[in-house]
């Protein structure tokens, strides 16, 4: 399974590859970001798309990993939750059965009777 995602990741890495040397004039393109509301105008120095794609790639990738980082965490709590209250719903049954063979314990079935 490893070596399928190894060659996946290199024809992934390579698709991409060709297609930015293939597109690299319209990649290579400044793009200006303006932001401008009310009283407030913000314009960024212009940056080559690929850059600008690459910088939110990047952004998308770190977020979405805090992200699934905190929802793992919030899922081991409520995992030791639930096996703590098993342990103790565990130790309650055994409770109740060693209470339940002290109150009736089984008759004894002999082939001597």
């Amino acid at each position: 399974m490893r070596f399928i995602k190894f060659v996946l990741l290199v024809l992934f890495f390579l698709f991409f590859m060709v297609f930015f040397i293939q597109n690299n004039a319209q990649l290579g393109t400044a793009l200006e970001l303006k932001f401008s509301m009310f009283t407030f105008n913000w314009q960024a120095q212009p940056l080559p798309f690929y850059l600008v794609v690459l910088i939110f790639f990047v952004l998308g990738a770190l977020f979405s990993t805090v992200f699934f980082m905190i929802d793992r965490v919030r899922i081991g709590s409520l995992c030791r939750e639930a096996q703590s209250k098993a342990a103790s719903l565990q130790t309650e049954l055994d409770a109740l059965k060693a209470k339940q063979n002290v109150l009736s314990p089984e008759p004894q079935t002999g082939a001597g009777a």
